[in-house]
């Protein structure tokens, strides 16, 4: 028996998102990420433009609408910068790296690894920013509770 409690149509969107999640994990240098947009009644799809990638997303026939959006980064690309925001973790002087992360509409439309601080913020950014220019975005984290 269907869940009522949901969109009438998102069943069919997660499907889709599924769907297009494995295609992305295929094409990792042309996929960024995608969001649902329930009240849309839609996929938003993040990637970098490859005509390769845009065909073979029209060919999945979702049957639901798909809205593509141009991410200056791939999936592959934020991965490699998370990996090495990750592995300075532990190794900071002044500030401390509570959290990594490239999963977010901000992170794909400006194609950067949001990176959560605590202490120095100001160092933090100017550290980072001269290791990784634009390919991070340095914000106040929570610690970690421990």
């Amino acid at each position: 028996m269907p869940n009522s409690s949901g969109p009438p149509n998102q069943q069919k969107l997660h499907a889709a998102a599924d769907a297009i999640e494995r295609l992305g994990a295929s094409q990792p240098d042309s996929f960024t990420g995608l969001v649902i947009d329930n009240p849309g009644d839609r996929v938003i799809v993040y990637r970098k433009q490859h005509s390769a990638f845009d065909a073979a997303l029209a060919r999945l026939q979702t049957g639901v609408r798909i809205d593509k959006r141009d991410a200056p980064r791939s999936i592959s690309e934020l991965a490699a910068t998370r990996n090495h925001v990750t592995a300075l973790m532990g190794h900071t002087t002044g500030y401390t790296i509570v959290s990594v992360g490239d999963g977010s509409v901000a992170s794909y439309t400006a194609g950067v690894v949001e990176v959560g601080v605590t202490g120095d913020l100001a160092r933090a950014r100017k550290e980072l920013g001269a290791r990784f220019v634009d390919e991070v975005a340095v914000a106040a984290g929570k610690p970690v509770a421990g």
